[in-house]
């Protein structure tokens, strides 16, 4: 039960590979990180809007160039925005999907960490 309003939950990526000659990390990015991500969009912006504002007040008036660097800084080696996003993600996955999460986590919350800091650097404007 849990796992079918998980997975309708999710929206539809088309443009995700899934082929059968891709690796089984690369499929559970793409049949599982990318959707669940782009579901948790709102969050994962508010999340780092949140943050990066207590540390860097000005940060409406920093260059772009700049912001893309503090991104990159804070998603590399702040801990405690890296364990609330993946409690976000890992909080949205089946059963079976956090087995495999859990067999591959170094792996799993490397490719979490950047798309969310490319999804981040994307949405620079909103936040």
């Amino acid at each position: 039960m849990r796992k079918e309003q998980i997975l309708a939950l999710r929206p539809e990526i088309p443009q995700a590979e899934i082929n059968h000659g891709i690796s089984e990390i690369e499929q559970f990015q793409n049949n599982t990180l990318r959707p669940i991500i782009k579901f948790q969009h709102e969050i994962i912006l508010s999340i780092f809007s949140s943050f990066v504002r207590k540390i860097h007040k000005d940060w409406g008036s920093i260059s772009n160039e700049k912001k893309t660097v503090i991104i990159e800084n804070v998603l590399s080696k702040n801990q405690q925005i890296k364990n609330n996003y993946t409690g976000i993600i890992g909080g949205l996955m089946s059963l079976e999907e956090f087995e495999f999460y859990q067999l591959n986590v170094s792996e799993i919350n490397r490719r979490i960490s950047q798309i969310i800091k490319q999804r981040i650097q994307t949405n620079l404007a909103d936040l």
